[in-house]
């Protein structure tokens, strides 16, 4: 799961539920449906935005730029014999998943067949490997966009948690 954009993270800790859900609410606002770029502006924001629904929540980290790959994050704050486990899920807008996907699908394919060309051929164009450099291009856009922001909240979160992350 190392090389794609989602992560399944487990934070024990040993605070109590309450404590954990009471952290989260006082980093968290409402969402907003536009919120506004401003460059000049202090931040006088939260770090996130999002709900809190009994004992599980989602939120999105607030950004001051545009990132279309920015984590959703989905947890649930269960009670354990040592304190208690945050199992916490990181996914990509399910709009752009889709995107991607229907993206990647068509260069892959037209990978596919400038490569089986090729090798048909037996004599190596450099413009097949285009399709190829598109599909790599855009596998490691969607990968970075998402990894440079999951390693931010999930340092961010195991310290608001006063947790470690189980391997």
């Amino acid at each position: 799961m190392k090389y794609l954009p989602f992560e399944n993270i487990t934070y024990k800790s040993k605070l109590e539920s309450e404590e954990i859900l009471k952290r989260i609410s006082e980093i968290i606002e409402p969402r907003k449906m536009f919120r506004t770029i401003r460059f000049f502006e202090s931040n006088n924001h939260k770090p996130y935005e999002g709900t809190i629904t009994g004992n599980s929540f989602k939120i999105t980290r607030i950004i001051g730029y545009r990132n279309s790959f920015l984590p959703r994050i989905k947890g649930i704050v269960e009670k354990d014999f040592n304190g208690t486990n945050v199992n916490v899920k990181m996914r990509v807008n399910t709009f752009v998943i889709v995107f991607m996907l229907i993206w990647l699908g068509g260069v892959g394919i037209g990978c596919l067949v400038a490569l089986t060309l090729m090798f048909n051929n037996k004599h190596f164009e450099p413009m097949t490997l285009i399709p190829l450099g598109m599909l790599i291009f855009g596998y490691a856009l969607v990968t970075g966009g998402f990894k440079y922001e999951s390693v931010k909240s999930k340092e961010y979160l195991a310290k608001l948690f006063d947790a470690e992350i189980e391997k």
